[in-house]
């Protein structure tokens, strides 16, 4: 078996394997998906011998690629293609075919076809395709693509990406021009950072993804003027449109923070790195996540910047432990007096837990919470956050929804941002849902609801059948990504949970997480249905629903970008050239149409499984809850029968839900046994039982 084979086999086998599975609980059709998924990640053949490798060429650059601004960083350098066997010339959409200035060194002269390239003249390169030749020896082809998108020159203080790609941990610094489609300026000045991004995105990528500040904010291709950027490399994602299609969903179907990004070209002191996604950075900040500041709040009361004060841990031996019961915070000496928000949250994988959060805790079953806003948190915040998640978390684990307190989860959070959050979890079967990179948000008490929210959806390389992933939570509920016919991220347990878990180990101890066992209760399964229907349905109508749909139609916007960037990284064309997995078109359009086509086949499942969790009975109002609006309007109905109900707007068989005694008319009665529903959520109705 081939080197690069071992190691994309045994990469299937530790991801698939990542939660416990019991091999009674696995079911055929699983079993013979997972042997496919294995019998792909088979040897590839050597490639033939490279002819055109090596040429008596040294350097051979071509400037002048945006010849509407004055700089000099628009120029890049051919490329060889390994896969090819030969060189590309990768242009920008503002490039001029017809003036391209060119510089080389070489051993003798260099001809394109029959013309002859005299160093630093300007040549025209209007066809795709030439042969080159050096003192008349042939030294292969050059093809030439040209790009529709805007893009992005880097000129780093090391020359080049190359470094920070090989040591993740340098941060380097640099300068941008950054330019939209017609050369017109987005941003020229220099850059105050440039650290590299993600996690297995990061790792797992030839194509490396980056963060990058500036020293000022500068607002970027229209989303708002900020400081912290991220560049995605989409490497590990075939169609290079799951997160954006996946942000996109959030943003129509109504989640509250949506992050924004567009497609751009980047060039690094003259290398041409691909297509890129530039993203808004997930922070607190009025042209973000619009809540109260409080970590800013919190610096203008003291007088050190607040990461220059000690560290606490609490209920833990280090800040690198996770620990139930524990939190880290910073030794902060004065708050403001208001400490109930803003707060940015996210769900931390147990094991990165450590080095990843600045401020966190861990709540009683094991879900570690990092904190991203404030990011340096005084203890008084996070022991207040804490207390907050903490009393939602009992209450989400009661079998009556209400905590000790008296309080139901509903009096902590939106219950229809869950639902929203959860719908696009469990729609595109992230293999992290829940469980990393799954944020929420809570504003002040006294200049917000108070409530924790969810949102934004963010990191769904690994979604939408890219990736093997199977879980399996303590009460026994399995499911698996590669199957678009089974739940999946109800099934998840806490992260790091196993059957081997105490107490004493310091590690999760609920077998079952925040999603799941809010999916356990059948009032948030309507909650969930309704909100399905009447929000997802209608948006994914236009984006799924055939192959000239919305999401196939935007990807023909960006494919010659979309393109170059494949000949520059070979991200499809085979299995062989996928890092997990092993699905890929043979080329962008049929990678972007097997996301379509997976979320199609997810959709019509959902659909399936929802649709009688769709209407309550009694909820004649479609608000979602049987309350005393409802029994008035029964028993409006019943007095004046011409009355029109909201529900007969939903469903054709609404009278199936207001005759709640299933005596097949709609009478008093029905307005009795409505009441008791209203004043008593658990109280069981005829038509329930």
């Amino acid at each position: 078996m081939k080197k690069a084979s071992i190691v994309l086999f045994a990469l299937i086998l530790i991801q698939v394997f990542t939660v416990p599975i019991y091999a009674e609980e696995i079911p055929e059709w699983a079993r013979r998906e997972e042997e496919r998924v294995y019998a792909y990640a088979a040897d590839t053949e050597e490639s033939e011998t490279k002819l055109y490798e090596n040429i008596p060429v040294e350097y051979f650059h071509v400037g002048n690629i945006s010849p509407l601004v004055q700089t000099d960083l628009d120029y890049t350098d051919w490329q060889y293609n390994e896969w090819e066997d030969n060189r590309y010339l990768y242009l920008p959409a503002t490039a001029n075919r017809s003036k391209l200035m060119i510089t080389y060194k070489a051993d003798a002269d260099v001809y394109l076809d029959d013309m002859k390239i005299t160093s630093g003249s300007l040549v025209s390169l209007i066809k795709n395709e030439y042969n080159i030749t050096v003192g008349g020896v042939d030294c292969g082809k050059l093809i030439v693509m040209q790009s529709n998108l805007g893009c992005i020159y880097l000129s780093t203080s090391t020359g080049g990406l190359d470094a920070l790609d090989k040591n993740g941990n340098l941060v380097e610094t640099g300068n941008a021009i950054m330019l939209d489609t017609r050369g017109r300026v987005q941003y020229d000045g220099p850059l105050e950072k440039i650290t590299s991004h993600g996690n297995s995105s990061w790792s797992y990528s030839k194509k490396k993804p980056y963060n990058f500040k500036l020293p000022q904010k500068a607002d970027l291709y229209g989303m708002g003027k900020a400081k912290k950027w991220m560049l995605i490399s989409n490497y590990l994602d075939h169609s290079m449109l799951r997160n954006y299609f996946t942000m996109e969903l959030s943003r129509k179907a109504g989640m509250e923070y949506a992050i924004d990004s567009t497609f751009v070209d980047l060039y690094a002191d003259g290398s041409y790195r691909g297509m890129y996604q530039l993203c808004e950075r997930i922070q607190i900040q009025k042209t973000r996540l619009n809540i109260r500041d409080l970590e800013e709040a919190t610096e203008k009361l003291n007088e050190k910047a607040l990461d220059e004060y000690p560290r606490i841990v609490v209920g833990a031996n280090s800040v690198n432990d996770c620990k139930v019961n524990s939190y880290k915070c910073y030794d902060i000496p004065n708050d403001p007096a208001d400490i109930t928000g803003g707060y940015l949250l996210q769900f931390q994988q147990w094991n990165r837990y450590g080095y990843k959060a600045e401020s966190g805790f861990v709540t009683k079953r094991g879900q570690a919470v990092q904190i991203d806003g404030p990011e340096i948190a005084s203890q008084k915040q996070v022991s207040y956050i804490a207390g907050f998640m903490q009393e939602l978390e009992d209450a989400i684990y009661s079998d009556t929804g209400y905590n000790s307190l008296g309080k139901h989860y509903s009096d902590y959070m939106d219950v229809d941002s869950l639902a929203t959050a959860y719908i696009i979890q469990e729609f595109s079967m992230n293999v992290d849902a829940g469980a990393s990179s799954f944020y929420m948000w809570k504003d002040s008490d006294l200049t917000g609801d108070g409530k924790l929210h969810f949102g934004p959806a963010w990191d769904f390389d690994l979604a939408y059948g890219t990736f093997a992933r199977s879980v399996t939570n303590s009460e026994g509920d399995w499911g698996w990504s590669l199957s678009t016919d089974n739940l999946f991220a109800a099934y998840f347990p806490i992260n790091g949970y196993s059957k081997d878990n105490t107490p004493e180990s310091g590690l999760p101890t609920e077998g079952v997480n925040w999603l799941g066992k809010m999916y356990k209760k059948l009032e948030y399964k309507n909650r969930v249905a309704r909100v399905w229907y009447d929000k997802f349905a209608p948006v994914l109508n236009s984006y799924i629903s055939s192959s000239n749909s919305g999401l196939t139609n935007f990807a023909k916007t960006i494919q010659p970008s979309a393109e170059m960037s494949n000949k520059r990284w070979h991200t499809y064309g085979g299995r062989q050239y996928c890092v997990f997995g092993d699905r890929s078109g043979k080329d962008f359009l049929e990678s972007v149409d097997m996301v379509r086509q997976y979320a199609a086949d997810r959709r019509k499942y959902l659909d399936e499984i929802w649709e009688q969790y769709r209407y309550v009975y009694g909820d004649v109002d479609y608000d979602g809850f049987v309350t005393n609006s409802d029994t008035a309007l029964i028993l409006k109905y019943v007095h004046d029968g011409s009355l029109y109900l909201p529900i007969q707007n939903k469903t054709n068989e609404w009278k199936k839900y207001a005759d709640v005694d299933e005596d097949g008319k709609l009478t008093s009665l029905d307005t009795i046994y409505t009441i008791k529903k209203a004043m008593d959520s658990s109280f069981t109705m005829p038509c329930e039982q």
